[in-house]
């Protein structure tokens, strides 16, 4: 039982009962769209749709739900109440007795006869009558359908022209990319996105958009074949503004975008480090707003206030969320020729520095590098470091590693953003 801190009350049940000819095709729609419906964990019994259609109180979740349903029948009423075009499958919609109340057909063909169509097929003259019935009755719904979902989206455009969806872009280095976290205190420029709001439009449907606004648009009567609503007479505007939707940077451009990074912690409870990253995208106009295609991800992390390149092994990280532990032998020696030479600096670069003693020589510190290599310190010596840092390899960990990393980076590349 809900509580009446978690539930709510949804108001448009009658129109949805009266709309769709009662309960079963809600318990339906719940059934087949539970699923991306905020909050709900499964479908609802019918129980639960009897109260929210009776506009009794039930979860917040199941209410939004119902909010949700309600928006898909108005922005589309005919493919919710498409009745059949054929008399044989009257049955399929609606029982035969609402059928026969709906057509008309009292005066032309028995109840009793009427009734037992499904077992004993009507005659010729007969079914001739109830199928230009059904063929006038069903071109009268479709038509007060249609205007129905002209004039809402009217309504609609007025609306967005007077409270318009903007995309806010930042050009920055060169770079287009779409202001988001860390861009307040930047310049930018915006460029109006979405519903095409009246722009274009001939004064009388401006007009007309402006009289409908202030008329309540309720769902057509499906029965009657009719609209619910008397729709106004257009009013003279000469106020109103809109402006166009365009590409205004054609079809498609390269950009950039940048997100905040969070390191995994170096130990439980120590504060995450964080970072700003760079990806590589293109953006493509999709005939009412750029949408993002990922191109390449982590081209360039912020160091020092400045930009550079990320190296394999961070792009591994971002993707992945593993650092590095163990490094395969192919890996190893791909590096060879880097590696040595890294060393091979560093050691001439401290080559008078003695080492500590350690356990095997308590009292006496080991020679330096000059004291054993008076000539300077031969090439060989970082070879041989080399080799010592690749005997030492841990082959099962770092197999295990490359497959957990190479699972995590194929999961993230699904969720990369196509065309």
């Amino acid at each position: 039982m809900a509580s009446k801190a978690d539930s709510a009350v949804f108001l448009e049940g009658d129109a949805i009962k009266q709309f769709l000819l009662g309960n079963k095709r809600v318990e339906a729609w719940f059934a087949a769209n539970w699923e991306r419906l905020d909050g709900m964990t499964g479908p609802i019994n019918k129980s639960t749709v009897s109260r929210a259609l009776s506009g009794m109180p039930i979860v917040e979740p199941v209410a939004n739900a119902m909010e949700v349903l309600f928006d898909e029948l108005r922005n589309d009423p005919w493919s919710w109440c498409k009745p059949p075009k054929r008399i044989d499958a009257l049955t399929d919609y609606a029982p035969l007795s609402w059928w026969y109340k709906t057509l008309k057909l009292k005066k032309a063909i028995p109840w009793s006869r009427f009734e037992r169509m499904g077992t004993h097929p009507l005659k010729e003259c007969d079914a001739v009558f109830a199928q230009e019935r059904l063929s006038e009755w069903r071109s009268r719904l479709k038509s007060a359908c249609d205007q129905f979902k002209a004039d809402r989206a009217l309504v609609r455009a007025l609306e967005s022209d007077e409270d318009p969806e903007f995309q806010h872009w930042i050009l920055e280095d060169g770079q287009h990319r779409i202001a988001g976290w860390g861009d307040g205190q930047l310049k930018s420029f915006r460029r109006r996105v979405g519903n095409a709001g009246l722009h274009g439009r001939s004064d009388e449907e401006i007009g007309m958009a402006w009289a409908l606004a202030d008329a309540t648009l309720t769902l057509p009567n499906v029965e009657n074949a009719k609209l619910t609503y008397s729709r106004p007479k257009a009013v003279s505007v000469d106020s109103h503004f809109s402006e166009p939707i365009e590409p205004w940077n054609g079809d498609e451009f390269e950009g950039v975008e940048i997100e905040q990074f969070e390191f995994p912690p170096k130990w439980a409870g120590a504060t995450p480090e964080t970072c700003k990253v760079k990806h590589k995208i293109c953006f493509y106009w999709t005939g009412d707003r750029y949408a993002v295609e990922d191109i390449e991800p982590f081209i360039q992390i912020e160091d020092k206030g400045d930009w550079r390149d990320t190296t394999q092994s961070e792009r591994d990280l971002f993707m992945t969320g593993i650092e590095r532990k163990h490094w395969s032998r192919d890996e190893m020696e791909a590096t060879r020729e880097e590696w040595v030479d890294r060393v091979w600096a560093s050691m001439k670069a401290h080559q008078d520095e003695r080492e500590e003693p350690n356990m095997g020589n308590l009292f006496k510190p080991e020679p330096s590098l000059r004291e054993q290599y008076p000539d300077g310190v031969p090439r060989s010596h970082a070879d041989a470091a080399f080799d010592r840092q690749v005997n030492g390899i841990d082959d099962e960990a770092a197999a295990d590693e490359q497959r957990e990393v190479a699972r995590r980076k194929m999961a993230f590349m699904r969720r990369l953003r196509r065309r």
